[in-house]
């Protein structure tokens, strides 16, 4: 847009001076071949373009004395460039019509001249401050991209390392409570079931039968929460990672996309299936990639196991393979199977949040 205004005010400048020598019929045809040389320069923005059509302006303008008023016009393209030199040869036809031209036109065109090359000098330092600031702007915008991602990785793994953190502190107050509170309970009870059976005073054992059923109703509490605690410490995708990494019969890939809670018996049967599918790839299946992939949808989960091997026979002749213990399994959450045998051999599975 700089250099558009900047030619329309040379264009004015040079067709006032034009019109102090010339009257408007005799300029019009270099007024209009200015206009249409300008144009052609501003929009195809060709050094090699104005070069030529500098020179085919500059031998036109030697028979034609109205064309070297526009010269700074078709030049202004050239300056800043390579090619700048080029432009000292107007200097000829000025000089050939040097005497047609008066000294006050003289004057004003060495005006114009000067004031062409610093407009075409900002038009230059203009743009190059935009470009700056426009890959500043690029480079930093992509370095704001890099960062955020770059924190969403680490928010990420602080929130993996917090989860393993506080599953390892469930198991050890689950082994704690087990091990400890769960061992005195139990002797608690055993030795009151001792002195139950030899005392003979029917009160005392009455009395005795109450602790003992208050004790042993504590320790089936101890037991559903520490069965509880072991239940929600089970990290499903570490566990899935850890088969992956002991799979080495071909490359395995894991897609894990679940966010949200799962239950134990979930997690288990989850486990079971994918131990069984890899272990039916080793032994029936020539694939050399598997991939598994567990995904979390507003109301269902769902599993797909896909090997790109080659198994022989039917869906329904795969029962040995361990494809009727999937379906329990499946069964167990009430939810559904299905094997495709198309392209390799892909296991479906989905069942409904709890």
């Amino acid at each position: 847009m700089g250099n558009i205004l900047n030619k329309i005010i040379i264009f004015f400048g040079t067709t006032g001076v034009l019109l102090l020598e010339f009257t408007p019929y005799q300029g019009i045809i270099a007024m209009a071949v200015a206009i249409g040389i300008s144009g052609l320069l501003e929009y195809f923005n060709n050094d090699k373009l104005a070069k030529t059509l500098f020179i085919a302006y500059l031998i036109t303008s030697v028979f034609y004395c109205p064309f070297v008023f526009f010269l700074p016009l078709i030049g202004y393209d050239l300056l800043k460039t390579k090619h700048q030199w080029i432009i000292l040869l107007g200097l000829i036809p000025f000089g050939l019509h040097l005497n047609e031209l008066s000294s006050w036109t003289i004057g004003i065109l060495l005006v114009v001249g000067s004031i062409v090359f610093l407009l075409k000098v900002q038009a230059t330092n203009e743009k190059k401050l935009r470009d700056d600031y426009i890959r500043q702007r690029d480079y930093l915008t992509e370095l704001s991209i890099s960062l955020e991602k770059k924190i969403n990785e680490l928010v990420t793994k602080q929130d993996a390392e917090l989860n393993l953190a506080t599953l390892n502190e469930r198991n050890r107050i689950a082994r704690e409570i087990h091990d400890n509170v769960g061992h005195l309970l139990s002797s608690s009870i055993l030795q009151i079931g001792a002195i139950t059976a030899v005392s003979k005073e029917e009160n005392t054992v009455k009395s005795l039968e109450v602790v003992k059923d208050t004790l042993n109703e504590g320790m089936n509490s101890i037991r559903r929460s520490v069965h509880d605690l072991h239940d929600h410490s089970i990290d499903l995708y570490e566990e899935i990672n850890k088969l992956i990494k002991n799979f080495t019969f071909c490359e395995a890939k894991l897609n894990y996309e679940v966010t949200g809670d799962m239950p134990a018996k979930a997690k288990y049967a989850i486990i079971a299936i994918v131990k069984e599918a890899l272990s039916n790839v080793m032994k029936h299946s020539n694939a050399d990639h598997v991939s598994i992939s567990l995904y979390e949808h507003p109301k269902l989960f769902q599993l797909i196991i896909y090997d790109n091997g080659n198994k022989h026979g039917d869906i329904e002749s795969f029962k040995g393979m361990g494809l009727e213990s999937i379906k329990q399994r499946v069964g167990s959450l009430k939810g559904i199977v299905n094997f495709d045998q198309s392209r390799g051999f892909k296991i479906f599975i989905s069942f409904m949040k709890p």
